[in-house]
């Protein structure tokens, strides 16, 4: 067969059939299922050299926390272009415990250093953090925590502060009435 009659069978109503099987075509695996995003990173390549080395740290023990740019609740992060800032504050819970409800209407990276804590979250439901759990907590969304432990909670919460964000705006009680009445 000829390859511009070929090429016309291939090409129907400006649509490209595929092949079933391309060599060329690194972005899908000969099963039909979608590639590693670095398809070349195999031990010993080059490509996992380079990702070994961009990994690399002058610390020996490294434990990946947390990574991500969504908050528990799915929001995206986004940083503060307007006098930013960092604030880092250690809080610790006694057992039983509770916060009252509130928001943070600025990114914060928190990390369990000690206990349990129940957060629950308005129109989400409640998520559990143990000792040596890193989150990126919600915003915008209402929420308390609560020490569901035997023994304190101590957590690590790392603010970032800026566009006159603050860390953290008591907020009422989901089902109460935001709205007060005269």
């Amino acid at each position: 067969m000829k390859l511009p009659i070929l090429a016309g069978i291939i090409v129907l109503s400006g649509t490209l059939l595929a092949a079933p099987v391309l060599s060329a075509d690194k972005s899908i695996t000969p099963d039909g299922k979608p590639a590693p995003s670095q398809p070349h990173a195999k031990p010993g390549s080059k490509a996992a050299e380079d990702e070994a080395a961009a990994a690399k740290t002058p610390y020996e023990t490294v434990r990946d926390v947390f990574t991500g740019d969504l908050t528990v609740a799915g929001e995206k992060v986004s940083f503060p272009q307007q006098n930013p800032s960092v604030r880092a504050i250690e809080i610790t819970m006694a057992p039983g415990e509770v916060t009252g409800w509130h928001q943070h209407h600025a990114p914060l990276f928190a990390y369990m250093l000690e206990g349990e804590i129940t957060v629950t979250y308005e129109e989400i439901g409640k998520k559990v953090y143990r000792q040596g759990d890193g989150l990126l907590e919600a915003m915008d969304v209402t929420h308390r925590g609560e020490n569901t432990g035997d023994g304190p909670a101590r957590i690590l919460a790392v603010f970032l502060l800026g566009d006159d964000g603050k860390a953290v705006v008591e907020e009422p009680a989901p089902g109460s009435d935001k709205a007060k009445v005269q």
